[in-house]
């Protein structure tokens, strides 16, 4: 069983708790991402961590597959915690 299938079946135990929790951390880190990246005015990264962030958000309010959840989560993690490294030290 790989990684990401574990993932999805750990998930689905428990979606409606593991959304919720999913989804205030990811925007919290969204959040900080886009302050981060409007104090710097790179207007490109705000674009790219809202878009990142809100796609996760639907995702959940949707109640989407477990699959697409897990991945758009994971996206938004990664690429909002590079965004913030990258404006710490830029």
């Amino acid at each position: 069983m790989g990684w990401l299938t574990k993932q999805e079946a750990k998930f689905e135990e428990n979606r409606f708790g593991a959304m919720t929790v999913m989804l205030t951390f990811q925007s919290c880190l969204g959040s900080v991402a886009a302050m981060l990246a409007i104090q710097d005015g790179i207007w490109a990264l705000v674009s790219v961590v809202a878009v990142l962030t809100m796609s996760s958000n639907s995702m959940f309010i949707a109640q989407a597959e477990a699959k697409p959840c897990i991945v758009t989560f994971y996206l938004s993690v990664v690429v909002n915690t590079l965004i913030i490294l990258f404006t710490a030290f830029y």
